[in-house]
């Protein structure tokens, strides 16, 4: 035996768990289930006979106007839109909205409280900013030397090709340095590792805060590091080498100031990332093997 609404006469209370809700063409509740009483703290008598505008916030409101009822009056029915309403004690809800409307204007509302489905999206959009964040310390950390901050090795080999390609294609000059911290490992043996690894960590510091934007800066290896400098002539580079010799004996171990080596080549793209590497080795050895704390050119030795 099936139950019959006639003339929008409240049937006996039921279980459903969602709500259901009759407006006629001037938007008065003509018919709302008992939905509205156990789960949206409603009394019938006082909700029937309401404006349906009196249940939603203003935004609803707005949204409803300018969007879903252009669509029932269009399309007959609209599905699945979400508004807010307030429940019988004035809190605010969220719901989910399926609406059709028939020949008379009457519009027949079914919606499902979606407070727990919110509460999912939310968990779930907090989860993959975690997630997101996770993948960014991740990505970190394979593209960085955990110590000094700096680039890693990998990471150069990744990104300088580009830049080499880009000095070839536009006809600038390009300037490797390898740098090399003076007598560091009678550092480690005089002062200890972790003396080392704070001359590494402050060199870092201040190659990051030193180069330009456009710079590759990384950690080689040991106590090695490269730079690539774009669109840099050998003027460019003697002048950025003197600041670094300057920038570097600011840092001072036992009162005794800290001095670079650095190779330096010059090229117009032509060579790739390993034979310049290979050159500026070659003219860091030079300036090692000549007393230290200098700059040697490739293209001079």
């Amino acid at each position: 035996m099936t139950n019959k609404v006639i003339g929008f006469i409240s049937p006996e209370p039921d279980a459903f768990q969602s709500g259901a809700m009759v407006t006629d063409e001037n938007r008065r509740i003509i018919y709302a289930n008992t939905y509205f009483s156990y789960e949206l703290n409603w009394d019938l008598e006082t909700l029937v006979g309401k404006s349906s505008d009196d249940l939603f916030t203003y935004a609803s409101k707005i949204f409803f106007e300018s969007y879903l009822m252009p669509t029932l009056l269009h399309d007959k029915k609209c599905e699945e839109m979400q508004l807010t309403l307030y429940d019988g004690n004035g809190k605010r809800i969220p719901i989910l909205v399926s609406t059709k409307i028939d020949e008379k204007g009457h519009i027949y509302w079914v919606f499902f409280n979606a407070s727990k489905r919110d509460k999912l999206y939310e968990e779930l959009i907090n989860v993959r900013r975690e997630l997101e964040a996770q993948a960014k310390i991740l990505i970190s950390m394979a593209s960085t030397d955990e110590l000094t901050g700096l680039m890693n090795r990998r990471e150069i080999n990744l990104r300088a090709p580009e830049l080499i390609n880009q000095a070839k294609r536009y006809k600038n000059t390009i300037s490797l340095l390898m740098v090399d911290i003076d007598h560091f490992k009678k550092v480690n043996d005089s002062f200890g590792h972790v003396q080392g690894d704070k001359l590494l960590n402050e060199l870092g510091l201040r190659l990051q805060a030193f180069g330009r934007q456009t710079d590759l800066i990384a950690r080689f290896g040991g106590e090695e590091f490269i730079i690539l400098l774009p669109d840099t002539d050998k003027v460019g580079t003697k002048l950025f080498a003197a600041q670094l010799h300057e920038l570097m004996s600011e840092i001072k171990i036992n009162n005794t100031s800290v001095t670079i080596s650095i190779g330096v080549t010059i090229s117009d793209g032509s060579l790739n990332l390993d034979n310049l590497t290979k050159q500026a080795d070659s003219a860091l050895y030079m300036a090692k093997s000549t007393g230290r704390n200098r700059t040697v050119f490739y293209q001079d030795t």
